[in-house]
């Protein structure tokens, strides 16, 4: 029972993480397209007229379009888009052009995994894994995503300051380390 909290949590870790490479690579773009639109509203400038788009390529939300190889636009499958092992049975090539897979997939979803394994194994079956694991996959995704861009979103950011807030309260972990207020 002691390794099957961190075993479970590390293979959450690898599907979380393989979303979290989705944030990453998603985010950003959805925000460009946004401050875009935003920014044609605001200067009235007709949306038929569309101007080019900063960023290339079809409108993405976190769940459509479905991945696709950004060398020959081959959809992912479902068994390529196994965390880790697709990247390792497939050489860190694109199944169908061979063109090389960057290897900060296979980094997220790891890096992801071995994470939540020493969140769980150090709390155990407890609230405090879940909320743990919660917010390195904010962090994860919110570095990738500043590495990048130089950009903490505020979808990201913000949620985790609340989920932060909400642990402290819930797990009492958040008392201040001394007195507050009157001591009488």
């Amino acid at each position: 029972l002691m390794f099957s909290i961190p075993i479970l949590a590390v293979l959450l870790g690898l599907i979380i993480g393989s979303f979290v490479n989705v944030l990453i690579h998603r985010l950003p773009r959805m925000m460009q397209t946004e401050a875009e639109s935003e920014a044609r509203e605001i200067l009235n400038v007709d949306a038929s007229a569309e101007p080019p788009t900063l960023v290339a390529g079809p409108r993405f939300n976190l769940i459509t379009p479905r991945s696709r190889c950004p060398a020959c636009g081959a959809p992912i499958q479902a068994w390529q888009n196994i965390p880790l092992v697709s990247w390792l049975l497939l050489r860190g090539r694109c199944a169908e052009c061979r063109a090389p897979i960057s290897v900060r997939y296979p980094l997220v979803d790891l890096l992801t995994g071995v994470l939540f394994a020493t969140v769980g194994w150090h709390f155990g079956a407890t609230v405090e894994t879940l909320y743990g694991c919660v917010i390195i996959a904010l962090l994860v995704a919110m570095s990738g995503i500043d590495f990048d861009t130089q950009y903490l979103p505020d979808s990201l950011t913000l949620p985790m300051l609340w989920l932060g807030l909400l642990a402290a309260v819930v797990t009492g972990r958040g008392a201040a380390p001394f007195p507050v207020g009157p001591t009488d």
